[in-house]
């Protein structure tokens, strides 16, 4: 298996064959449609952005292909024994921060692409253009990180209608639980000097004790909750954003329970309305690949939760604020940090099965 990575801007496309590290710049998007590529044989592999492979229309140029190109262009795969990957497109500038190599021109060693005012000055800098410096990134990092290159999805064409309609429920409840939660964050959640209360922060100041119960008085799963103990013994909410976005997954701030969108109207008992973990971390938390705008749950989970609980620190870093993601970290050093934030991650899992057992299943509301 050979693996080819390809983008496409400005009406041409750019492969790099990682097998033979060449680069073949601004081709014809025909030569796309019909996988006539340089090297491309059985049994290789061709990813690329999901979004430059979906149905074209007006309003952008990222996705230049009509539906019967992209159908065209999986029979072609199918025909040739080519198999055509999706690569997540908010995953790229990651890729671009991880990549390693020389530039051919100077010799200088590379350690992660940052973005320059002008394609020249890319050039100027890393010796190669920003097409040649994506499609390398994305190459060098599926090659190093199994996982990530299992978890790409199969192309299939999809009309655009198919689309819209299959994210649809998806995005309807983003939207709703940012209505929701955007006045609780304004006002400190109810836990800072600004007053302010919902049916969530009662929930939480009438349970936080009993949660502590439900969690087998496991401190470490208290504390990332950001509960804690005083000198008395008296629980408290030392970090109330924390506690009150996981118990809102569940929890709606007029007390209501918070249900899928595509199940909300279904004849069935309510607890198979309310999502299961599945559901919650990849659209309520954002802990997905192929993530859209995720909102302020997901934010507040992955920028002020998940990396403060996280056992893992970039060697060197100044601020405890500062991204542990850094430019030109090594691969092993990501295992690391992708280790310790599976970690926190199956913490977080705990707590919200012991939250929806409290809510949903014992009806503690």
């Amino acid at each position: 298996m050979n693996l080819f990575t390809a983008d496409v801007g400005q009406g041409k496309v750019h492969v790099y064959d990682s097998g033979r590290d060449q680069f073949h710049e601004k081709l014809p998007q025909e030569t796309l449609v019909n996988l006539n590529i340089p090297g491309l044989q059985k049994g290789d592999i061709l990813a690329m952005e999901c979004a430059h492979l979906r149905e074209s229309h007006r309003f952008t140029l990222a996705q230049p292909f009509h539906f019967d190109q992209l159908e065209e262009m999986k029979k072609t795969a199918d025909r040739m024994g080519v198999s055509i990957k999706l690569f997540p497109q908010k995953s790229t500038p990651k890729t671009r921060k991880l990549y390693r190599g020389v530039n051919e021109e100077t010799g200088e060693t590379i350690r992660g692409f940052e973005l320059q005012k002008s394609d020249a000055k890319f050039k100027k800098l890393y010796g190669m253009s920003p097409d040649e410096a994506d499609t390398r990134s994305i190459a060098q990092f599926l090659l190093n990180d199994k996982k990530a290159f299992n978890a790409l999805k199969e192309f299939f064409p999809k009309k655009l209608n198919f689309f819209k309609e299959e994210i649809r429920s998806v995005v309807e409840y983003i939207k709703e639980c940012n209505a929701d939660i955007n006045p609780a964050k304004s006002s400190e959640y109810g836990f800072g000097k600004i007053e302010y209360e919902d049916e969530v922060s009662k929930w939480i100041n009438k349970y936080a004790l009993k949660l502590t119960e439900y969690l087998d008085g496991d401190m470490e799963l208290i504390h990332a909750v950001g509960l804690e103990f005083d000198s008395k013994g008296k629980i408290k909410v030392k970090i109330g954003n924390r506690i009150y976005t996981i118990v809102h997954s569940i929890l709606r701030p007029n007390g209501e329970l918070r249900f899928r969108p595509d199940r909300a109207n279904l004849p069935i008992d309510d607890k198979y309305k309310v999502p299961l973990w599945q559901y919650i971390k990849a659209h309520y938390l954002g802990c997905k690949p192929y993530h859209m705008n995720q909102g302020v749950a997901a934010s507040n989970y992955k920028h002020w939760w998940r990396r403060t609980v996280s056992e893992y620190a970039y060697p060197g870093k100044k601020s405890a604020q500062t991204s542990d993601f850094q430019a030109g970290m090594s691969y092993e050093e990501l295992a690391k940090l992708k280790e310790a934030r599976t970690k926190v991650d199956k913490m977080t899992q705990k707590i919200w099965y012991a939250l929806r057992k409290m809510i949903v299943e014992d009806g503690l509301r």
